[in-house]
C-alpha cells in the first residue's frame, strides 16, 4: 500500500458522511481482507501522517478548535481526526493551519463543539485491533512496524516551532484570522 492508496482508503471510508464509529467498522472490514505488508504499510502511512502534522502553528490551530486547550493528547488525537478530514484538508492544515476554517467539518463543530469535538483517538486502534486478529501478526501491530521497519515517532512539536509556542491572545487572532472569527470568543481565559 504506498500513501496514494492509505488516502483513498481512509477518505473511502467516510462514506457518505458516517461517524467515526462507522468509519472504523468499515476501515477493519478492509484491512482485514489485505495483505500482512498492506497492514503495516498503513500503519506506518498513518504514524508518517504525524512528522509534518507535529508542529506548535498547528497546535494552535488545534487549541483554538477545542476551545482555548489542547492538551499534548488531545493533539495527538486531533492529528488522528486531522488525517480524518482526507489529505485535502491535511495537506491544506499543514500548509497553512488557518486553513481549517474553510474545512467542511469545521462549520458543524463551529455550530456544535460538544457534538463534533476534534479528535480521533481510536483511528490508530483500528489496525492494531485487526492484528491482534491475524495470525500473522505476533503482538501489536504497531510495535511490528516499529520493530520490524524501524518506525519512531515523536511526540513533542518540532524544536524549530518553539517560537510559536507561547503566543498571547492578540498574536493568536493575527495568526489565525479566520480560525479566530469561528472560535476566538469560546477561548478558555485563565
Amino acid at each position: 500500500m504506498d500513501a496514494d492508496e492509505f488516502w483513498a482508503l481512509i477518505e473511502a471510508s467516510a462514506g457518505d458522511g458516517d461517524g467515526q464509529d462507522e468509519r472504523e467498522a468499515w476501515l477493519s472490514r478492509r484491512l482485514r481482507r489485505v495483505p500482512r505488508a498492506d497492514l503495516l504499510d498503513f500503519v506506518q502511512h498513518l504514524a508518517a501522517t504525524r512528522e509534518p502534522a507535529n508542529t506548535y502553528r498547528l497546535w494552535h490551530a488545534a487549541d483554538l478548535l477545542c476551545g482555548g486547550y489542547c492538551s499534548t493528547d488531545g493533539f495527538h488525537y486531533f492529528q488522528m481526526w486531522l488525517v480524518g478530514n482526507g489529505r485535502a484538508v491535511y495537506d491544506a492544515a499543514i500548509a497553512d493551519p488557518d486553513s481549517l476554517a474553510a474545512a467542511p467539518q469545521v462549520a458543524p463543530l463551529a455550530a456544535e463543539p460538544e457534538r463534533y469535538y476534534p479528535g480521533w483517538e481510536s483511528l490508530e486502534y483500528v489496525a492494531r485491533r485487526v492484528g491482534l486478529e491475524r495470525d500473522d501478526i505476533d503482538g501489536d501491530v504497531r510495535d511490528v512496524v516499529t520493530a520490524e521497519r524501524q518506525v519512531r515517532l515523536r511526540f513533542d512539536p518540532k524544536p524549530e516551532d518553539l517560537d510559536w509556542r507561547d503566543l498571547d491572545e492578540a498574536a493568536v487572532a493575527r495568526a489565525y484570522p479566520r480560525l479566530w472569527a469561528l472560535f476566538g470568543d469560546r477561548r478558555k481565559r485563565d
